[in-house]
C-alpha cells in the first residue's frame, strides 16, 4: 500500500512529466541563441588569476505582483541603467548608486508574471472586471488586500490560483520582455546582465524560494512556476530537462532563515528521508545558496551558535506574511553545513554543499546597498518620505517591522572576465562570496604544503592556485599522512567603508555521528591579544557618531591577510571550512536616515553595523 506521500510523489511526477513534455516541445522551438549586443566593446584578454566582480542576483521590479502591488512602478530597463550607476525615478524622487554593480539579475517572480501591471489599465483586457479598481487605489490598506489575496492564491492550501490571471499569453510575452531587457544592457567586459525569475513556493508561510539564473543564450519558452509545482524536486527536473534542451541554468535558494527549518531539513518536500537521488538532483541544480539580503542573514543565530560572539547579525525571525516564529534548526546555512555531511554519511552525497552569495531582493527595482544611500526597497510600504513613522516600530505585511530590514546585501565571484559564460562559471564552481552590501574583497585558499612565507611574495595567487584549491573546492586528501591543511585568507576594504576589524575561519565537522563547529580569529587589526581565558579578541573599538551619523577610519586595517594551519584538524573527519571578515563599526542606514531628519535613532535595532563578508567554503571528505 502507498503512503500518502507516495501518493503525492505519484501524482506530481505524472503530472511533471506531462508538463515537461510540453515545456520540451515549446523549448525547442524557443531555445534560439538570443542576438549578441549591438556594438559590443572588444573583450579584455581573460585573467587566469581572476578578477572580483560584485552584483546582485535578486530583484524585483513592477513585473513582480507584489512589487506592483507595492506602489513600485520600476521595469527591468530602470534597474540595468540603475546598476550601471545612471540616476533613475523611483517613487517620485531621483536616486543614484554611488558604486556601479558589474552584473546584475532581474528575478520577478514568475507567478502571474507582469500580469498586475495589464490589470491595473482600465482600458486593457481587464476592464470589465475589478482588478483596474482595486490596483490603480491610492489606499494602501485596498493595495496591502491586492498583495495578500494574490499571494495566497498561490500559496495558501488548497490553492486556488487566479485563473483570469492564467489565461493568453501574459506570461511568455512578458518573459520575452524580461529576457529583451537582459540583452539590451548586456556589455560583455564592462556590465554583465542574466534573464533571470524567481520561482516562489511557500508552504503555510514557509518560505522555500529560488532564484532561477539563465546562463544564455538560450532560453525557455517561459519560466516553471509554483503554480505549476511547489515541489523543489519538481524544479529540478524542469531545470535538468532544460539542460538536455541546451538550456543551462542553475536555482539559488534564498531566506532559508524563514523557511520554518524546511530549507535543511532531513527530508524532501514530501516527507520522506532524503535519498541519493535526491542529494545528486540538489547539488548538480544549486550550486550556491543566499546568506544574506534585506530579510535577514541566514548563516546562523545565537540559539544555534552560542559561542560566536557574532551570530547574531542580521536576525530576522517572523515567518513571511506572519507573525509566527519559524523553526530555527534547518534554516540556516551553518547547520546546513554540519547536516549535510550527516546525511553524507548515511547516502554518500551532501546535499547542502553550498557556495555563498548575497542578495537584495529589493521590491523596487533598484539594488541600492550602501547604508548611507538607501531610499527604502518595497515601494510606497517602507518609502522613506515619512521617515518619522518608517522609523517607529510598525507593523508590516513581510512579518517584521520594516526598520528591521537591511540595506540589502551583494554576490561577489571571482572570474576571468566581467561575462555571462565566465560569471556563471564561477556560480557554478562556487569561486564566490558575499557581503552585507560593501565592496569587500575576499579570498580564501586550501592546501597542504603552503608556506608560512607565501604571501610575502607580491604575486602570491598563482602559488595559491598551484599549490591547493580555492573557495568552492574539494581538498583532496593530503599525500602523506599526519598532516593539518593550511588556508591562505585576504580581504581588501571596499575603498567607499570602513576598515577592516578581523578574518575569521568557522570550521564546522563531523565524527562518530556528532556535528561541531568552532569560530577562529585568525589575523586582525591592531594590537590586540586573545584573552587568556576565554580565547577571545577584544572588540576592535567604536569610532562612531550616533548623532550625526559619521565615523572615522582611525581604527582597523586597509587589508588583512595570513596563512593558518588548523591546529584541531583530523583526517577522519568530514570538515568544511569558510572564511568571515568583519568591518570596525559604521552607522547604520537607520540611523543615517534619523540624523538626516533630525529623528530618534530606532532602538529596536543596532544604531550601527559591522559590515561583513562570508566566503564559499572548502570542504573536506575522508578517503
Amino acid at each position: 500500500m502507498r503512503t500518502n506521500s507516495q501518493q503525492r510523489r505519484a501524482v506530481f511526477t505524472l503530472s511533471m512529466a506531462a508538463a515537461l513534455l510540453t515545456a520540451g516541445c515549446n523549448q525547442q522551438q524557443a531555445a534560439q541563441p538570443a542576438p549578441a549586443a549591438a556594438g559590443a566593446p572588444t573583450l579584455p584578454a581573460p585573467n587566469p588569476e581572476k578578477n572580483a566582480y560584485f552584483g546582485d542576483l535578486h530583484l524585483h521590479t513592477s513585473m513582480s505582483f507584489d512589487a506592483y502591488a507595492f506602489g513600485t512602478k520600476t521595469l527591468p530597463e530602470d534597474s540595468y541603467r540603475f546598476a550601471q550607476g545612471e540616476p533613475v525615478q523611483y517613487l517620485g524622487q531621483t536616486v543614484q548608486r554611488h558604486a556601479p554593480l558589474d552584473f546584475l539579475a532581474v528575478t520577478d517572480h514568475s507567478e502571474y508574471l507582469g500580469v498586475l501591471r495589464i490589470a491595473a489599465d482600465a482600458n486593457g483586457p481587464f476592464a470589465a472586471t475589478e482588478w483596474p479598481k482595486l490596483l490603480t487605489s491610492t489606499d494602501p490598506k485596498v493595495r496591502e488586500g491586492v498583495f495578500h489575496r494574490v499571494a495566497e492564491s498561490f500559496t495558501a492550501d488548497p490553492r486556488t490560483p487566479i485563473k483570469e490571471f492564467l489565461t493568453g499569453d501574459y506570461r511568455p510575452v512578458n518573459w520575452q520582455h524580461e529576457i529583451d531587457a537582459a540583452e539590451k544592457y548586456y556589455k560583455p567586459g564592462k556590465f554583465t546582465t542574466f534573464a533571470a525569475y524567481e520561482w516562489t513556493a511557500m508552504v503555510n508561510s514557509a518560505n522555500l524560494h529560488r532564484n532561477v539564473i539563465f546562463r544564455g543564450p538560450n532560453y525557455p519558452a517561459q519560466p516553471f512556476s509554483s503554480i505549476d509545482s511547489w515541489h523543489p524536486e519538481d524544479l529540478w527536473s524542469y531545470l535538468d530537462n532544460n539542460r538536455v534542451q541546451g538550456i543551462d541554468a542553475i536555482d539559488i535558494p534564498h531566506n532559508s532563515n524563514v523557511s520554518d527549518g524546511l530549507m535543511f531539513d532531513y527530508k524532501d518536500s514530501f516527507g520522506t528521508a532524503i535519498t541519493r537521488s535526491y542529494a545528486e538532483a540538489r547539488g548538480r541544480n544549486e550550486p550556491v545558496v543566499e546568506i544574506a539580503q534585506a530579510k535577514g542573514a541566514s548563516e546562523t543565530r545565537p540559539e544555534l551558535s552560542p559561542t560566536d560572539e557574532f551570530s547574531g547579525f542580521g536576525i530576522y525571525s517572523k515567518l513571511l506574511g506572519s507573525s509566527r516564529q519559524g523553526k530555527f534548526d534547518g534554516s540556516y546555512v551553518r547547520q546546513a553545513y554540519a547536516r549535510g555531511q550527516e546525511i553524507e554519511s548515511r547516502v554518500g552525497v551532501n546535499p547542502y554543499k553550498y557556495g555563498i552569495i548575497g542578495a537584495s531582493d529589493f521590491h523596487s527595482g533598484i539594488s541600492a546597498t550602501e547604508e548611507g544611500n538607501f531610499p527604502g526597497a518595497h515601494g510606497l510600504l517602507d518609502s522613506q518620505a515619512d521617515a518619522k513613522k518608517l522609523l517607529s516600530p510598525n507593523d508590516s505585511s513581510i512579518g517584521e517591522p520594516w526598520v528591521v530590514v537591511s540595506a540589502g546585501a551583494l554576490t561577489g565571484v571571482w572570474a576571468e572576465q566581467n561575462t555571462r559564460e565566465s560569471i556563471f562559471d564561477a556560480l557554478r564552481r562556487k569561486e564566490t562570496f558575499a557581503t552585507s552590501g560593501v565592496r569587500l574583497k575576499v579570498r580564501l585558499f586550501a592546501g597542504w604544503n603552503y608556506t608560512a612565507d607565501l604571501l610575502k611574495k607580491a604575486d602570491w595567487v598563482p602559488d595559491a592556485y598551484a599549490g591547493g584549491v580555492p573557495m568552492g573546492a574539494d581538498l583532496p586528501a593530503a599525500a602523506g599522512a599526519g598532516k593539518s591543511p593550511s588556508f591562505i585568507v585576504d580581504a581588501v576594504k571596499d575603498p567607499d567603508s570602513g576598515n577592516l576589524d578581523r578574518i575569521q575561519i568557522v570550521k564546522v565537522w563531523f565524527k562518530d555521528g556528532k556535528s561541531q563547529e568552532k569560530v577562529f580569529d585568525v589575523v586582525w587589526a591592531g594590537d590586540r591579544k586573545p584573552d587568556a581565558k576565554t580565547g577571545k579578541l577584544p572588540e576592535i573599538g567604536n569610532t562612531v557618531d550616533i548623532a550625526n551619523a559619521t565615523y572615522t577610519n582611525t581604527i582597523g586595517a586597509t587589508e588583512l591577510s595570513a596563512v593558518w594551519t588548523d591546529p584541531y584538524f583530523d583526517a577522519g573527519a568530514s570538515a568544511t571550512y569558510y572564511a568571515r571578515v568583519l568591518e570596525i563599526p559604521t552607522p547604520r542606514w537607520t540611523t543615517y536616515l534619523a540624523a538626516k531628519n533630525k529623528l530618534p535613532v530606532p532602538t529596536i535595532v543596532p544604531p550601527t553595523i559591522q559590515e561583513r563578508a562570508w566566503t564559499s567554503p572548502v570542504f573536506y571528505k575522508p578517503v
